[in-house]
């Protein structure tokens, strides 16, 4: 017997018609972000997108470029949304559900950025030995991402079509100072 894992966007979808259900009689807003966080640790890659709707992980940066004004940049989607609905969870879930519309089917632009091979040094917690690492990293093709409806401009690099390397910026200046600075730095020998 095969069991098909389930997809956020529609757990969304029967959870804003029927809140008390999946979040509890005593549901906030809060406790959506809760149940997203949770759903979140414990699911696949592909249990956050499908091939109609973008990447919910997207969405918390994505968010910080579609609103005209944000509540400082490491809050996430639900900071955002709370503070634009202080003490009123029903606007606030109003206005997730609205926003996430928007975000799930905004066409995505990747754009091919010409700059040299480059390596930098990037740290990651190895879950065997639990000590964070340093590891070096090459990138040896850069893009530009952008979606509808949203300001925010993400820099994906790949070493053979995995990703390595990912930062975003809120406005062009930024993108192109990081674009700048990446093109300034060259490959280090790897025998070092």
């Amino acid at each position: 017997m095969s069991y098909r894992k389930p997809n956020l966007y529609e757990i969304l979808e029967h959870l804003e018609k029927r809140k008390a259900m999946y979040l509890g009689n005593e549901y906030t807003f809060h406790s959506l972000d809760a149940f997203i966080t949770g759903f979140g640790i414990g699911c696949d890659r592909e249990q956050l997108e499908t091939e109609q709707f973008n990447n919910f992980s997207d969405f918390n940066i994505w968010i910080l470029g579609h609103l005209p004004e944000h509540f400082g940049q490491s809050g996430g989607w639900h900071w955002q949304i709370s503070n634009r609905n202080p003490n009123n969870d029903e606007n606030a879930f109003k206005e997730f559900f609205e926003f996430l519309e928007i975000f799930k089917t905004a066409k995505k632009e990747k754009e091919k950025i010409e700059v040299e091979k480059f390596e930098f040094e990037k740290s990651e917690f190895n879950t065997k030995t639990k000590i964070q690492v340093n590891k070096r990293e090459i990138v040896d093709s850069i893009y530009k991402v952008t979606m509808e409806h949203s300001k925010t401009i993400w820099i994906e690099g790949y070493n053979q079509k995995r990703l390595t390397y990912d930062r975003w910026f809120l406005s062009e200046n930024e993108y192109k100072n990081a674009i700048t600075e990446l093109s300034k730095i060259k490959l280090i020998d790897l025998k070092n």
